[in-house]
């Protein structure tokens, strides 16, 4: 153990001003905030750090509910008006725990026939910011419930016991199980896989490090910053893929902000990883496009038509597999996507180019009676999910293009052809359906492409 002299002891108090510090010849303890490391086994008693001792956070939430029963509020009679009130509110002095911080609110007197404030400053027993807001939180809720039931103050009744809400506490295991469960039925259900994976493995090193038991609202920036650092460095994982984990997560967790259950998302302001350019999906050069185009539409003309529609229209394959004939609109020369079949679940509209729409207006699969351009082996059903890129994925093998090249490259090589031609960066946005330009412009550096080849046309002075 160690002795500490006054000096240090005032040192310490600098150090950590909030923090309830209890010096004596044998041991400090520095309050409840948990040590924590990835590489050291977090102890379920008194952790040691060299010889500091400190007490780890409990298994439960701290006890925020109300330590008194009532506001002096009285009830008012079913026959009588609503009275005027002001919701409660938090001052808490810009943040600075010095200050003396209060909830406030104004409830109609009934003997002084006019609206009084009311203040309370029970929340300064709480020595932290994040608890000091919870506390208040549950308080302003409680407060202005009673407010609008038509509570008031009144000298000659007897102000009745506010009932407290209950406190729920949630463990990290049970929080994340909630919030995936909240998150379903908003995410598609190709996505509702990885988000499972990206739950399983943070179980997994949470599990490993002891924390999976801890209440959630104890899980910080730091602890997600170290299972950062674990997926990049321990896994070993492409940065594309930890930048996919911690979306997930953080997407998570925002679930549980929303809904009051902690106050921050630790996985907020996490920086991405810088990703490296992705070989997948290569656009196909002029050479390849002439090869496959001559073997495709004498094989199997509808596989081919399927390609149209991504090299023309940037469609993805189970958007095209799910048009019906009704989507497209020859007269105005433009396919509608309905918000059901789209990646973002957004509806939006796609441009047909001069080419391709006389390719579509004399096809025959929009002259036949089937609903669907592509329909399965069920009249009433759209082709399986993964027909057309199994058939591609053939093709790709006899010519041994290797696995980079998929049905997909056919969007790629759509943008780059249309890029290379002078079609400017607004139209591509548009027949992308991209949210902005700056996402249109990272699409197309992803692709290596610079300045457009329109740039040559500029007269010579």
């Amino acid at each position: 153990m160690i002795y500490l002299n006054r000096s240090c002891q005032v040192i310490l108090r600098l150090l950590f001003p909030h923090e309830p510090l209890n010096c004596n010849s044998e041991e400090i303890r520095l309050g409840l905030i948990p040590v924590f490391h990835p590489k050291t086994i977090q102890l379920l008693d008194n952790q040691v750090v060299e010889t500091i001792f400190h007490t780890p956070a409990p298994t439960s939430a701290p006890n925020l509910a109300p330590n008194y029963a009532n506001y002096d509020l009285v009830s008012s009679e079913p026959q009588n008006e609503m009275y005027p009130f002001k919701k409660a509110r938090l001052n808490d002095c810009d943040g600075n725990l010095s200050k003396r911080w209060y909830i406030e609110f104004y409830a109609w007197d009934v003997q002084q026939k006019k609206l009084v404030r009311k203040r309370f400053y029970e929340i300064n027993n709480f020595a932290g910011q994040k608890d000091r807001t919870a506390y208040s939180n549950r308080i302003i809720r409680q407060v202005n419930k009673l407010l609008e039931e038509g509570f008031h103050f009144d000298l000659n009744k007897v102000p009745e016991e506010a009932a407290e809400e209950p406190i729920k506490n949630h463990s990290l295991d049970s929080a994340l199980d909630y919030a995936l469960e909240v998150k379903k039925p908003s995410i598609r259900s190709t996505s509702y896989p990885s988000y499972k994976s990206a739950v399983k493995i943070f179980k997994g090193w949470a599990t490993e490090n002891r924390q999976l038991e801890i209440d959630v609202a104890y899980f910080d920036k730091l602890r997600a910053v170290y299972f950062n650092d674990y997926l990049f460095v321990e896994r070993a994982y492409a940065a594309k893929t930890v930048n996919g984990h911690i979306s997930y997560l953080k997407s998570l967790f925002e679930v549980l902000v929303e809904r009051e259950i902690i106050l921050k998302n630790p996985f907020k302001g996490i920086k991405k990883h810088k990703e490296g350019l992705s070989r997948r999906n290569l656009a196909f050069s002029v050479e390849q496009i002439e090869e496959i185009k001559k073997i495709i539409s004498e094989r199997n003309p509808k596989l081919w038509l399927f390609i149209q529609f991504i090299y023309y229209c940037y469609l993805r394959p189970n958007e095209i597999r799910q048009l019906k004939k009704s989507h497209i609109q020859l007269a105005t020369r433009q396919i509608f996507i309905p918000n059901y079949i789209s990646k973002n679940n957004r509806e939006g509209y796609v441009t047909l180019p001069e080419s391709f729409y006389k390719e579509l207006a004399i096809a025959e699969e929009l002259k036949s009676d089937q609903e669907y351009i592509f329909p399965g082996s069920l009249p009433d059903k759209p082709i399986s999910k993964n027909m057309m890129g199994l058939r591609f994925h053939k093709l790709i093998k006899e010519l041994n293009l290797g696995k980079d090249y998929t049905l997909y490259s056919w969007k790629h090589s759509g943008v780059v052809s249309a890029y290379n031609a002078g079609v400017d960066i607004k139209t591509i946005q548009n027949q992308c359906r991209h949210q902005s330009l700056e996402q249109t412009d990272v699409y197309l550096k992803s692709l290596g492409l610079g300045v457009s080849q329109a740039i040559n046309n500029i007269p010579e002075l």
